[in-house]
């Protein structure tokens, strides 16, 4: 969906008589808010609580939704307000929260050896991922799985883009020396 299209049914959902442009939004964003929420709660039933919570109050607030500049960050940001609120009520351990659903990395393979290669390094990888720390592991998700830009990861995060990429710059160098001291071994 364009960002024009985005816009547009912003617009209509602003306008209060048309519920579907108010669908069609859910549905385009859907699995990335549910799986940023995953992310913060570790409960997959809660995460799509969350969200689903998060377009109830969009629809029922939907006469400033026009006036959103950027929705996709206004919608991350409010998943994250959402969840922090959660894991404050539940007055438990931030970080045990931070744990992440396994995420598979599909690679594109032609032969039983290559598929065999690939399937050991996406393993591998997404065992540093997990490895990682919890703010820098967020991070990392939001840029790499989710296609943010340094800018809005900082934004939902509520850091600075040079927060962002310092802690890109210690994802990736954790990741590539896990797997360079496991090819190694």
């Amino acid at each position: 969906m364009s960002a024009e299209e985005v816009i547009k049914l912003q617009q209509q959902v602003a306008a209060g008589s048309d519920q579907k442009a108010l669908e069609r939004l859910y549905t385009f964003y859907y699995s990335r808010l549910y799986r940023f929420a995953c992310a913060l709660v570790s409960q997959s039933e809660v995460a799509e609580e969350i969200v689903e919570d998060v377009f109830i109050r969009l629809w029922e607030n939907r006469s400033g939704v026009a006036e959103i500049r950027n929705l996709q960050v206004y919608l991350y940001v409010a998943i994250r307000n959402r969840a922090l609120n959660y894991l404050d009520w539940k007055s438990r351990d931030l970080i045990s929260y931070f744990e992440t659903y396994p995420e598979d990395i599909s690679m594109s393979v032609d032969t039983p050896e290559r598929m065999l290669i690939t399937k050991e390094m996406a393993s591998q990888i997404n065992k540093a991922v997990d490895a990682l720390p919890p703010k820098c592991k967020l991070v990392f998700k939001l840029v790499r799985e989710e296609g943010l830009k340094y800018r809005e990861a900082a934004e939902i995060l509520n850091i600075s883009p040079r927060t962002v990429d310092t802690q890109m710059t210690i994802a990736l160098k954790k990741i590539a020396c896990a797997i360079t001291l496991k090819t190694i071994a």
